[in-house]
């Protein structure tokens, strides 16, 4: 079984470098992208913007669910969550008024040409991170797959900022949000503590209900574990699932923890065990030892980046493939053979233990 890492090997010998003066920036637009956990792995291209251009005030164009993380962030000026336009006048009303505003560099991870189309003097360029560190078309040759994170800071390359020194995640944490995640822990003082995710936006990246409470009852009582049991609102039927099928007691905390509420609460247990959903990277920004179930997705991309983590995967290879429908159908999706047992085992290790390995039938 071989070790999983993310890729952090950077080349820019594809890519030309633009001249830039940093103290003439002064205004910078950051256009990311629409769903928590994508807007997520992309925090770490606003710490490097802000850190790399100190004088600068950054406006930023976002997801509804990334609102809450942006407002409190330092050296944002402006939080924009624009609806999309239905015809094309209202569209070029926004580029106008984005052209008004004279941005001196833009960084869009969505890769469309609002940089292009609103003057700016110094922009990304579209699909830069493709080129990145890897041959150019028709060459026969593929480079390693690249954690989305990584693939993002690599945009900055054409832009003269060195993406190699590793830039963290930014979620805000409240006074409010700190003291209810203390009543929350209040009681077993001297258990581990453990959070499970059960939902995910994919039917295909959940694993079973069932499992989950049957994985809840072992680490009760076998590790006398204390296990929090989070999810949002779109994830209360499944939690509710879960909690109603177990026999031992947990904490249901669905719709009770904000984003940073669940990075607090995350930074303070032990374990993190969640399907491939946005709390996986919000266990990545808090740090936790995390145990992520994947089905479909490709978790060199996607996968949890804490130093000790561990990626639970079914032996099928058809995997992964990405898809959003599969031919098993829901429910008997490939995440479907992933058992009790293997998540408990990598529970156990790391909670007893310091080792970090990958576990999951190999395919190959």
């Amino acid at each position: 079984m071989r070790d999983w890492k993310p890729q952090a090997k950077f080349t820019s010998r594809r890519i030309r470098i633009m001249k830039i003066d940093k103290e003439r920036v002064r205004s910078i637009l950051f256009i990311t992208l629409s769903n928590l956990g994508d807007i997520i792995l992309t925090i770490p291209v606003l710490e490097k913007l802000r850190h790399g251009f100190p004088e600068a005030y950054i406006d930023v164009i976002t997801g509804a669910p990334g609102k809450d993380i942006f407002v409190s962030y330092p050296a944002v000026r402006e939080v924009a969550v624009p609806k999309k336009p239905r015809s094309f006048g209202k569209r070029m009303l926004q580029i106008i008024e984005l052209r008004r505003r004279r941005y001196d560099l833009v960084v869009d991870l969505k890769n469309s040409l609002v940089p292009y189309v609103i003057g700016a003097r110094f922009h990304s360029r579209l699909f830069v991170s493709l080129m990145n560190g890897r041959d150019l078309p028709g060459s026969g040759r593929i480079s390693p797959v690249r954690h989305k994170k990584e693939e993002h800071l690599s945009r900055l390359l054409g832009l003269g900022i060195d993406p190699l020194f590793d830039a963290g995640f930014f979620i805000p944490v409240t006074d409010e949000e700190k003291s209810r995640v203390t009543e929350m822990m209040d009681s077993g003082e001297g258990k581990k503590a453990v959070i499970l995710n059960p939902g995910a936006k994919s039917h295909l990246k959940r694993w079973d209900a069932v499992k989950y409470a049957g994985l809840a009852d072992r680490l009760v009582s076998e590790l006398g574990c204390r296990v929090f049991v989070t999810g949002s609102d779109e994830d209360r039927e499944t939690v509710q699932w879960v909690t109603s099928r177990m026999k031992r007691p947990v904490m249901d905390l669905c719709c009770r923890t904000s984003i940073g509420a669940l990075l607090e609460l995350m930074s303070r247990v032990d374990l993190v065990i969640t399907n491939d959903s946005a709390p996986l990277h919000v266990a990545s920004a808090a740090g936790v030892p995390t145990i992520a179930v994947f089905g479909p997705s490709d978790e060199r991309k996607y996968g949890p980046l804490a130093e000790r983590s561990i990626v639970v995967k079914p032996g099928v290879s058809c995997r992964p493939c990405g898809r959003a429908r599969c031919a098993r159908g829901r429910v008997n999706g490939c995440i479907s053979g992933v058992e009790i047992d293997e998540v408990f085992q990598a529970a156990r290790e790391l909670l007893e233990g310091e080792n970090r390995r990958q576990y999951g039938r190999d395919s190959h």
